[in-house]
């Protein structure tokens, strides 16, 4: 079974590596943005299983990641 990929979108260091670590420790891998931009260019470029996404983020905010995704 291959490894499922999570993509953590959070602007918030200590909270990035937080959930980064329990995660990893569960066996998942792990893909890491801190802006909308960033996480919409790892989405096109892995196509991760699952998305964490905080709302609030700089550059293109959660919202606008979730209406450019949905194209």
């Amino acid at each position: 079974m291959a490894i499922k990929q999570v993509l953590i979108v959070e602007d918030d260091a200590f909270l990035l590596n937080i959930i980064k670590s329990k995660l990893e420790a569960e066996g998942y891998g792990v893909l890491l943005a801190q802006d909308g931009l960033a996480a919409l260019e790892a989405v096109r470029k892995t196509k991760p299983s699952l998305i964490l996404l905080d709302l609030m983020l700089p550059k293109k905010s959660g919202f606008e990641f979730l209406e450019e995704v949905s194209k």
